[in-house]
């Protein structure tokens, strides 16, 4: 594909066009004239506009950030050609979404180009997707850095495998972990899970077991204690009833009043805890409130001091004016400086028009502190409401809690009351042992009901344990697949990084004319470089940024000769990317874009003269000199 014009309304460009030519086309101009807008506008037109970007602090989205100036809707044309055929694309907004609407026409016949759609334009036309795009053939300044991508490790592949595009090593490497992850992460995962929930199971039978031999023992000695009891009461039947009918109504008062106390403290409590939870947020929100209004107070009364300063320099100077000709000038005739005579209205209407503004600039700050001050009295009167709120919770709390103490000891005191008929020890302790078995007997009983079903809980624990070893399983072959794609990952790095390497040196020597002639590359494309004659290579870090930027040019020149299907596919495009180059390993570069624009159309945007002087003599068909307002 060779770009041949581009028709923009798109940021700062209200309906501008740019033709290009069919090898290097250099565009000069200055800062802020829309070079980057320019390849955004391109970027756009062959992969569409991601309308779900959201702004995020520092960094629009772009379809704010290229919102037309103008108001106009945001719409282009890219005119290209394509096996020998011009075609025109069209991008436009309709119904509110910025480049939503897209169509292909051949130029010659306006017949649509078949298969060709606003999603798969870009890949269709340049053979590469969006994130290899960008990682390749389109360079900008602040982006000359070469990053790994799964969309550019799967096309590397292709050139050193199979040809199989559809799956990466990282795609596939954090794929398997998530599903060795979803097994077992440390204490995390199914495994876990299902571990810990065979061993709730296995206590539980456990311990139904046990409850069930508990019970059977206590309903034996209930039974007996039972016995004993109707002997005890068949001798002392008259005697006994009528104590225990009155000592019975002493005790349910006493029990209702402690269980009442204790309703009350408990309801108390969880009010308390609460309210303690909802007045914790609040607080901090109706004091952060009250710092904003104090910190606009505080910024109103600086802006107003230097306002005020600022009229009173102005008043001094419009005085000097009117008085220097006047009054001082007069006794040093000698004086070069010839000051006008200016009329005293002339300099005391915008000295009044200037303290004018400051009185209603007074009035206004003074209108908006009153405002403010009434709003963070009335915060703070509302902090001073929730905490006497907070303070009479606690006070009847305190009051709850003397209350339960009453109630239980006088609970205690007609537990433990005595007189009545004579029993004799043994019925007192035969009627005590008696309430204690059946207590604890209806304590199991309830324990018991809230177990599940033995039958049903070993069911649950054979199906349990028999997923488990299945996850197991998973989980050990899994580990060996991860193994196995790592042995055999690395096998494919030991193929395609000498090629990509063998490049980048290539490149980057003739870039620095000799100087440097070995570049190591990393999986993640972290890069070393080594001098001539030199032993041990350098890191990234120890390089100028100059050099920097001409090996992240060779490194993207490298990555875009593996990459693309064949030079012509898909333009070169610099965005200021030569900027910290020095003189002579400019001519270098720019000597290089003529060699690779006589086989690849190459578009070099700068806001530098340097190149144009350059290439001043250069008399090549295929140099393109293009130079934009204000260059």
């Amino acid at each position: 594909m060779k770009l041949r014009k581009l028709t923009a309304t798109f940021g700062c460009l209200e309906g501008e066009s740019l033709e290009f030519g069919p090898g290097l086309t250099l565009i000069g101009a200055p800062n802020g004239s829309g070079k980057s807008t320019w390849c955004a506008f391109l970027r756009t037109m062959l992969y569409g506009l991601d309308t779900r970007q959201r702004d995020r602090k520092g960094a629009p989205a772009d379809k704010n950030r290229y919102r037309p100036w103008s108001g106009a809707p945001m719409e282009g044309l890219l005119e290209c050609e394509q096996d020998g055929r011009v075609l025109e694309l069209r991008r436009t907004s309709v119904g509110g979404v910025p480049m939503g609407e897209f169509s292909a026409v051949y130029q010659d016949t306006g017949l649509p180009v078949p298969g060709l759609t606003g999603e798969n334009a870009g890949e269709v036309l340049t053979g590469l997707t969006a994130e290899v795009f960008d990682r390749s053939v389109f360079l900008r300044q602040s982006g000359l850095a070469v990053t790994q991508s799964q969309a550019l490790e799967k096309r590397i592949n292709d050139l050193v495998s199979s040809g199989e595009e559809d799956v990466s090593f990282s795609e596939a490497h954090d794929r398997l972990k998530t599903w060795l992850h979803r097994r077992r992460y440390h204490k995390s995962g199914r495994i876990p899970v299902l571990e810990a929930e065979a061993e709730q199971l296995r206590q539980g039978a456990a311990r139904t077991a046990g409850l069930r031999q508990q019970l059977s023992q206590l309903q034996d000695r209930a039974a007996e204690l039972r016995r004993q009891r109707d002997r005890w009461d068949q001798q002392l039947s008259q005697e006994t009833d009528k104590f225990q009918t009155m000592s019975q109504q002493r005790f349910a008062q006493a029990a209702a009043e402690l269980d009442a106390a204790q309703l009350h403290l408990q309801t108390l409590l969880a009010r308390q805890r609460a309210q303690a939870v909802q007045a914790e947020g609040d607080a901090q929100e109706i004091q952060e409130e009250v710092q904003d209004l104090h910190r606009a107070l505080a910024s109103r009364r600086r802006l107003m001091t230097g306002f005020v300063t600022l009229v009173v320099l102005l008043t001094l100077v419009l005085g000097a004016l009117y008085v220097l000709p006047r009054f001082v000038l007069p006794h040093f005739p000698g004086f070069p400086l010839d000051l006008p005579l200016l009329p005293l209205l002339v300099l005391a209407a915008p000295a009044g028009v200037l303290w004018v503004l400051v009185g209603v600039l007074a009035l206004v700050r003074r209108a908006c502190d009153r405002r403010d001050r009434r709003e963070a009295a009335s915060l703070q009167a509302l902090l001073e409401t929730q905490a006497q709120a907070d303070t009479d919770l606690a006070r009847d709390l305190r009051e709850a809690q003397i209350r339960r103490d009453h109630a239980q000891k006088y609970f205690e005191a007609v537990s433990q009351q005595g007189g009545g008929p004579y029993l004799p020890p043994e019925a007192e302790v035969c009627r005590t042992s008696l309430h204690q078995a059946e207590r604890e007997i209806a304590q199991l009983e309830g324990q018991l009901r809230a177990l599940e079903d033995p039958v049903l809980a070993d069911a649950q624990l054979d199906q349990v344990e028999e997923e488990l070893a299945q996850l197991q399983g998973d989980y050990d072959a899994l580990t060996i697949a991860m193994e196995a794609l790592q042995e055999a990952e690395d096998q494919l790095h030991a193929r395609f990084s000498p090629r990509l390497s063998q490049r980048t040196e290539d490149y980057f020597a003739r870039l620095t004319e000799g100087e440097y002639t070995r570049v190591s590359l990393d999986r993640d494309f972290s890069v070393t470089v080594g001098q001539e004659g030199s032993l041990a290579d350098r890191p990234l870090a120890l390089l100028s940024q100059g050099t920097r930027d001409q090996l992240y040019l060779a490194l993207r020149l490298g990555v875009a000769d593996l990459v693309l299907p064949d030079p012509g596919a898909c333009p070169l495009i610099l965005d200021d990317a030569l900027l910290a180059f020095d003189d002579d390993r400019l001519a270098m570069a720019l000597h290089l874009l003529m060699v690779l624009a006589e086989d690849q159309q190459v578009i070099l945007f700068t806001c530098q003269h340097r190149e144009f002087f350059m290439l001043e003599e250069e008399e090549d068909h295929d140099l393109t000199r293009i130079t934009l307002p204000g260059f």
